[in-house]
């Protein structure tokens, strides 16, 4: 202990002869320098320095000292960290020495207690010291090394400064307004860097994601995802894979829009963009790794990234095996209209449990190639692809008892499934940037298309308890197939300092071809007419936008309209009547206006107010009479048409960064719909099962609202800890009016829904990081559904080792294993068809872990895609 408290001094005593021997050699002070503090007449302070004026005096004194140097030999670099205001020490704060030519990466090291730093075993040359504190400028300071070398106390302020060829630009705040989108900045969260961007998605505001994967953005489940300004494109269950294995250190940051404005051309009702990290311009690096969990959850992967000046090639692989298990139980009631007209029959009531097995296998790959071709162009390909295969068991057994009472009123069965779906994903894609100026005048050209295929074969059997003549056995098989292609052309072009204007076009197209062949017996022998079918889907939409933005002081106001037209085709082929062969083709054309304005305080005040409309126009599927049959309950088209639905969205909001605090944020927001189409389930005597079955179709919604109230607040007292808290809570409700058997029927609902998720993240003992989250969601409504609550709590610790090429998480999920002793689980609110069921998951408790090794140069890793997840499955 007493050997290192000698060296603190020592290494403070050095920087303080460093920086007085300094100041005596400048004009004024001791020899006609003013204070380093600064005050009237006196030097800036250190913040805005000079540097390269002492980078030179600094290399010429040492170039002096040369000749008593040998070749070969290195040297320590010290110096101390403090606060430009309060003139506290900066602990725990990353310093990096990079070379001055290509800034690749030499040596780190963290500042201590005391806010002293020592970077060892550093050659003669010439370099750039760079620090990295959360609050504060990232400084970045040229420096030669020709003995061992003290910088002296270097003192660090929030703000942005250039000067002459060294900027000092202030970091990213987590989370920033910027226009309609709402920001937040993954590369600069640390409590994310091990997970997977499904975990990323999970810490920007307003976003959650189910046990299942489905993302929802404040409650709602119409989200588009986009990566890197353009649609995803993928498959829902592809698009699950992908999240699920996308590591979160790849990410730049997340861009959410709940209020898109007309330049997206979407008919979600928000948009959720992902940036991957930027490009680089020389390095390569490999990392691979392998992570698991007792769920079981099994993964391994491997990244390689490699650039030389104008080419980068980056290539990422990976594969994953889990298995789950799931029990549910549920009830259900089927009424009709009583004789007196005042209220309802029971006319069945059914009880079910069931236990489910999952087991898949999946695999992608991930390729680009980017070519600089100029300082002004860049062209870029990329391809990838897909695989997955499941198989998942279930067993079941139903009771069902049917009103009046009578000897024959009671069946009791039991049903044996197992079914397995290989599926796989491709596509290939190519970009085009132009830059004309500096100033934000581009053209960007994207072509992509893509294809996938699933299948599946199930078998199914009902055994009857006494009814045995009643016993089913079927075989089921089915394939789809689907090609698309899109393109996409942006043009910016600025018309003065202060605005300019964008004009975006997008076409795309898309097949769909599906058979559904369904047997009444095991060998495949008898075919079931009932449910086998064909269907055959043609898509084509062209959208074009115009977008102004303008800015005066504070102020950003964009302001968009678009402008689509959209084609669908589908036919259904089957040999029962209600047969959809040949109907007509839909042609709606679309529109969307939108006005968003934001507002910007110098001391990092953000204010917004944000207005569109979104209009959706029913599918083609949604208006075709064809019935889709399970094995009891079937889906069908509205034939009695549906009206376009008009979707107004308004938000307001406000954010406030604190220097040594975080931020914090409200916002308000609400959405009226009128003609809203959603599905409703019913239930009723089925002519071709000839018993009572359920069955769901797409209604106009009179009228349906969201309003309500979010939270956010991040605590960052200092760069080794924080903790981050999401709130929201809303009021969501319906009228809607419609026809059921001749009656006129009217329903009206609502319910106030809230939720909270916590977050935290420490470094402890400058070498584990220790992570805890904590999410707890309130029970939703929907179009007569309901789903019940859902919460967890998850701990983690992460550490690294030899220079980080090696990296160990360990992670425990659903500590308390609440999604195995209470579950979720969703029911009906229909008053002819009342519902509830309950899930839950036997191994929603498990712990998980995972190893990573690197090799390269490191500062490539925010760039290259890299696999340390520690994601499983959880309830």
């Amino acid at each position: 202990m007493k050997s290192r408290t000698l060296a603190r001094v020592a290494v403070l005593l050095a920087a303080m002869l460093f920086s007085a021997s300094y100041s005596a050699a400048q004009p004024g002070g001791p020899g006609g320098r003013p204070p380093m503090g600064g005050g009237p007449g006196g030097r800036p302070p250190m913040g805005n320095r000079d540097w390269s004026r002492m980078g030179d005096s600094q290399q010429a004194s040492q170039v002096r000292q040369k000749k008593k140097v040998r070749e070969g030999d290195k040297f320590k670099v010290v110096g101390s960290l403090r606060d430009s205001v309060s003139g506290e020490f900066l602990p725990f704060v990353n310093v990096a020495v990079l070379d001055s030519v290509d800034s690749s990466f030499v040596k780190g090291a963290t500042t201590n207690f005391d806010g002293l730093f020592e970077v060892t075993d550093v050659p003669q040359g010439a370099y750039l010291l760079r620090i990295s504190a959360i609050g504060y400028s990232s400084v970045m300071i040229p420096f030669t090394v020709a003995n061992n070398t003290a910088l002296g106390t270097i003192r660090l302020k929030p703000g942005a400064t250039t000067l002459g060829e060294v900027t000092i630009s202030a970091d990213k705040p987590l989370y920033a307004m910027d226009g309609e989108k709402m920001v937040y900045n993954v590369s600069e969260d640390p409590s994310i860097q091990t997970g997977t961007t499904e975990d990323a998605l999970q810490n920007a505001p307003g976003v959650e994601v189910d046990v299942e994967g489905n993302v929802t953005l404040r409650g709602v489940s119409s989200v588009e995802i986009w990566i890197n300004d353009k649609p995803s494109k993928l498959t829902e269950e592809n698009l699950k894979t992908y999240l699920q294995t996308l590591p979160a250190n790849a990410l730049a940051r997340i861009e959410t829009i709940t209020n898109p404005s007309a330049k997206y051309a979407t008919d979600a009702e928000a948009v959720i963009n992902i940036i991957t990290s930027a490009h680089i311009k020389s390095n390569q690096f490999v990392s691979f790794g392998l992570n698991g969990s007792n769920q079981p959850f099994f993964s391994p992967w491997i990244s390689y990234m490699w650039a030389k000046e104008k080419w980068s090639f980056n290539v990422f692989a990976s594969g994953r095996y889990s298995f789950r298990d799931n029990e549910s139980s549920g009830w259900s009631v089927q009424r009709r209209d009583n004789a007196a007209a005042d209220g309802y029959d029971t006319v069945m009531r059914q009880t079910d449990t069931s236990t489910t097995g999952n087991r898949s296998y999946s695999g992608n790959f991930f390729a680009n190639l980017n070519y600089e071709i100029d300082s002004t162009s860049e062209l870029s390909f990329d391809m990838g692809g897909m695989y997955r295969f499941s198989h998942n068991v279930s067993d079941r057994h139903t009771e069902q008892v049917y009103w009046p009472l009578s000897i024959d009123s009671t069946l009791d069965y039991s049903i044996f499934d197992s079914t397995r779906s290989p599926s796989g994903f491709g596509h290939v894609g190519a970009d085009y940037t132009k830059k004309f100026d500096n100033e934000g005048h581009n053209l960007r050209l994207g072509v992509n298309a893509r294809f996938s295929r699933d299948a599946s074969s199930e078998w199914y059997s009902r055994d009857y308890t006494v009814y045995n003549d009643l016993d089913e056995n079927r075989y089921l098989l089915s394939h789809s197939s689907s090609l698309g292609a899109s393109l996409d052309a942006r043009y910016n072009r600025p018309y003065s300092k202060d605005g300019e204007l964008s004009y975006g076009l997008r076409a795309d197209w898309s097949n769909t071809s599906s058979e559904f062949n369904r047997y009444s017996d095991w060998q495949a022998t008898v075919v079931d007419r009932l449910r086998s079918y064909t269907f055959d889907q043609d898509e084509a939409t062209v959208n074009a936008d115009v977008n102004l933005t303008h800015r005066w002081g504070g102020f950003t106001l964009s302001s968009g309209l678009g402008v689509g037209l959209e084609y669908e085709r589908v036919a259904y082929g089957s040999e029962m009547d209600f047969a959809d062969p040949d109907p007509d083709p839909t042609v709606n054309p679309v529109v969307r206006p939108s006005v968003h304005l934001t507002y910007r305080t110098d001391d990092m005040h953000n204010f917004k107010l944000n207005y569109s409309m979104r209009m959706t126009t029913p599918s083609a599927t949604q208006l075709s009479k064809f019935r889709r049959y399970g094995e009891d309950s079937y889906s069908t088209g509205n034939p009695n048409g549906l009206k376009d639905s008009y979707t107004h969205n308004v938000e307001a909001g406000w954010q406030k960064y604190f220097e040594r605090f975080g931020n914090v944020g409200v916002e308000g927001y609400g959405r009226l719909s009128t003609n809203e189409i959603s599905s409703l389930t019913d239930a009723e005597e089925d002519q071709w099962l000839d018993r009572i079955v359920t069955f769901s179709m797409p209604y106009n919604m009179g009228s349906s609202w969201r309003y309500g109230a979010t939270f956010n607040m991040t605590y960052r007292p200092s760069g080794f800890f924080n903790v981050r808290l999401y709130a929201n809570v809303y009021d969501y409700g319906y009228h809607m009016e419609y026809d059921r058997g001749g009656l006129h029927q009217v329903a009206e609902q609502d319910k106030l829904s809230w939720s909270v998720r916590l977050n935290a993240w420490a470094k402890v003992f400058n070498q584990y990081q220790v992570h805890l989250s904590a999410n707890y969601t309130s029970p939703t409504i929907g179009l007569m559904s309901e789903s019940k609550a859902r919460y967890f709590l998850n701990m983690g610790v992460r550490s690294d080792f030899f220079k980080r090429k090696l990296s160990v998480f360990v992670n425990v999920q659903d500590i308390f294993n609440w999604g195995g002793r209470f579950g979720s689980g969703s029911g009906n609110t229909n008053p002819y068809f009342l519902s509830s069921t309950t899930n839950k998951m036997a191994n929603s408790r498990y712990i998980s872990a995972g190893v990573t090794f690197r090799f390269g140069k490191m500062e490539l890793e925010k760039d290259a895609k890299d696999g340390s997840s520690e994601a499983g499955d959880s309830l």
